[in-house]
């Protein structure tokens, strides 16, 4: 939904910041120094996973097992610590790379297009099934509440098509081509104006992305989400077209000077604004 900059800062480099935060455990500090390359080499194929659309590839640590031993001494229960003690733990030397994360986002939620606010960070692969990219920078996705606890939760794609977008690593089509669209249910005057949000991709779309276009959408819980958030803004709308109308101004005109504007101003192909202000001038 919104394209966010890579990190930074390189699994390396984070690695070693959690390991200079380890006292008091010599024996964790000790394995995490003995795993480094392994976890450098683990971050590789989930960076060429990315690169190549297979990330759904990516084999989750053993579940049969509570606690598995999933990087060379390392177990599962090791390296949700990692993550929750030494990269998140406010007196941490890694704390930083937490915050300068939160604060790439610029305050919207990649996943629903910005209707909520970051106040968290996301594993996109779930540290549960995958604690291999506990810290990986790549894997760590600024997220609202919404979307990490209801939307993402720790789903995991079982295919190409039920991969979510990935707001580092996918292509330009998600995030510059527009394929979120809005009409109304209802009369455009309507005081409880009905607005339905769907999907439309391009023709000439690969049919995977399409349907990893409607997975999003559907897992983010979008259509209800921008529907809402449209309908807080439809008033407005309805009473400027009122307004104009009665001053004797056009349709022509109330599109070039309001509605035309509008779906401008929005800062990105599949903001709702654009939907909601595009069904406008379609209903004129």
């Amino acid at each position: 939904m919104l394209r966010l900059s890579a990190p930074a800062s390189s699994f390396e480099h984070v690695i070693d910041l959690c390991h200079a935060g380890i006292t008091g455990n010599a024996v964790l500090a000790r394995e995490v120094a003995d795993a480094r390359q392994q976890m450098i080499a683990m971050g590789d194929i989930y960076v060429a996973s990315c690169q190549t659309g297979t990330l759904y590839e990516l084999v989750p640590a053993t579940l049969e097992e509570a606690d598995p031993i999933v990087v060379s001494g390392l177990r599962k229960s090791d390296l949700v610590k990692l993550y929750d003690q030494y990269l998140l733990g406010a007196d941490k030397p890694a704390r930083h790379i937490y915050e300068e994360l939160l604060v790439s986002a610029r305050e919207k939620c990649p996943f629903c297009g910005g209707i909520g606010r970051p106040r968290n960070i996301d594993h996109f692969l779930p540290k549960s099934k995958f604690p291999q990219f506990s810290v990986l920078p790549v894997n760590l996705v600024p997220s609202c509440r919404d979307c990490n606890m209801d939307g993402k939760a720790a789903r995991t794609a079982a295919s190409a098509e039920d991969q979510i977008i990935h707001p580092y690593w996918d292509g330009a089509c998600f995030f510059d081509v527009q394929w979120i669209f809005a009409r109304f249910e209802s009369d455009i005057f309507d005081p409880n104006l009905k607005i339905e949000y769907f999907v439309c991709t391009p023709d000439e779309w690969a049919v995977v992305d399409t349907a990893r276009a409607v997975c999003h959408f559907e897992a983010f819980d979008l259509p209800l989400r921008y529907a809402l958030k449209a309908s807080e803004h439809a008033s407005a709308v309805q009473g400027q077209i009122r307004v104009m109308r009665s001053a004797g101004v056009s349709n022509n005109e109330i599109i070039d000077y309001v509605l035309q504007p509008g779906v401008e101003s929005a800062s990105f192909p599949n903001h709702w604004r654009v939907g909601l202000y595009q069904a406008f001038i379609a209903s004129l």
